[in-house]
């Protein structure tokens, strides 16, 4: 992206293109006076999509106090939510969504990244990513906020799986759980022993 024209600060060209080892790097370019991108900043254009995620963290620490000291630079004090999105369920509907092998095997916790949510209204049946945990600023357009929960039980796996993910030792409780889940795995989705 690039200025018009060296005298023209408003208007920018552009190319929508894949980013490279090039990108983030500095520049020799004019900056434009509406995109406040500084030397190794880029602006990204991404396909997305709304989708259910899980609410795993909703609070952060902030103190109107220091408002001056960080004085414009609001983004040190963020208010942002973190959350784990769901993907649907392969289906004659649905051809992209996890296949049903897959699904007995995330099932009986055998991956570490997948957790198993049943269908319950207005959730299908769809699989927690926790290897896409984002925030998610809540004042946003495309935030809103359900009425369902997952239950004690469910909630307290999925923070095990969580802590786990993030390199807490094993639980043996989860440890224990996989065990009993997975001696009902299905033959054909045990895969090779």
């Amino acid at each position: 992206m690039e200025r018009e024209s060296p005298t023209e600060h408003y208007a920018t060209k552009f190319k929508i293109r894949t980013m490279t080892d090039q990108d983030f790097k500095k520049k020799q370019k004019l900056p434009n006076w509406w995109l406040t991108l500084r030397e190794t900043e880029e602006l990204i254009v991404q396909r997305a999509k709304r989708r259910l995620a899980i609410v795993v963290a909703a609070e952060n620490t902030i103190f109107d106090d220091i408002k001056e000291a960080v004085g414009g630079r609001e983004h040190l004090q963020e208010e942002n939510i973190l959350v784990l999105p769901l993907y649907g369920i392969e289906s004659p509907g649905h051809e992209g969504g996890f296949p049903s092998v897959v699904v007995a095997r995330i099932k009986a916790l055998m991956y570490r990244q997948f957790f198993y949510c049943p269908y319950k209204t207005p959730v299908y049946e769809s699989v927690v990513r926790l290897d896409r945990i984002q925030p998610v600023i809540p004042h946003h357009p495309g935030w809103e906020p359900e009425n369902i929960a997952l239950s004690g039980e469910a909630l307290g796996v999925l923070m095990g799986m969580l802590r786990e993910y993030f390199g807490a030792p094993q639980d043996e409780d989860l440890k224990a759980l996989r065990e009993i889940v997975q001696e009902a795995l299905p033959d054909e989705a045990k895969g090779p022993q």
